[in-house]
């Protein structure tokens, strides 16, 4: 599938482990290109359960990142690690526990225009930006900001179509898996098909396909399966009244 996909243990590890390192081209990328969003997630998990054990998850958590953040452009660390912890895209968690806390907006018309705009948003974006890391988090966070805001105004207004896009919702529900692997599939599309419209448009089916076989074969029951796992144990009536007597 790949012509020129290569590894050592080393890189294996770090992309296992979810430590970011340079790789050949000079790019802050794991093996698979599309987990480097999983190095960010996994710092954000780790403050969002420091935050938990002190009882502040939403305010350490927002107070960290940005205080790396702030590090990063006065220091400017070159460490693969250091750099991307401290880059400005780790502002869109704030932004997403914002929509997780004091920001609850409600209303159909609201919802509507939120999503409007940041749709145009990202439109403009595509057409006229020239890419700069440190603007990221504004002209695609942004945008990407408003439209779940919007969805989720419209949502608290009772008034999100759920019937009406069932399907989309199916989709959504494997987006995940779908992230995840769409990157081998338009590999492979673009090696073997090449790279038209036409092609473009086979693969988009492609995708979809090998996401759901990922996620009702592998994602969902090894959920499940963990879960099982580490949910505590009931206590036997035997233990309840060992540990009462004791």
């Amino acid at each position: 599938m790949f012509a020129r996909f290569s590894f050592d243990g080393a890189t294996l590890a770090k992309s296992l482990l979810f430590v970011p390192y340079y790789n050949a081209e000079g790019q802050i990328w794991p093996l698979a290109i599309s987990g480097w969003t999983l190095n960010a997630e996994m710092l954000f998990y780790v403050l969002f359960a420091a935050g938990l054990w002190i009882g502040a998850p939403r305010t350490f958590c927002a107070a960290a990142l940005a205080g790396l953040v702030i590090a990063g452009a006065i220091f400017a660390p070159e460490n693969a690690p250091l750099r991307f912890w401290t880059s400005a895209i780790m502002l869109e968690f704030i932004a997403g526990l914002a929509l997780a806390g004091p920001i609850r907006l409600a209303g159909l018309g609201r919802g509507l225009s939120l999503m409007a705009v940041g749709a145009t948003g990202l439109v403009a974006a595509e057409l006229a930006w020239h890419y700069t890391e440190a603007l990221r988090p504004l002209v695609w966070g942004g945008p990407a900001f408003l439209i779940v805001c919007g969805a989720l105004a419209i949502e608290r207004a009772g008034r999100w179509p759920r019937r009406a896009l069932a399907a989309l919702e199916r989709i959504g529900d494997a987006s995940y898996s779908l992230y995840l692997t769409h990157g081998f599939v338009i590999a492979l599309v673009h090696r073997k098909v090449g790279t038209t419209i036409a092609a473009n448009a086979m693969a988009v089916p492609a995708c979809l396909a090998l996401a759901f076989l990922t996620y009702y074969g592998f994602e969902r029951p090894v959920g499940r399966m963990l879960n099982r796992l580490a949910r505590p144990r009931p206590r036997s009536a035997l233990e309840l009244a060992a540990t009462s007597t004791s």
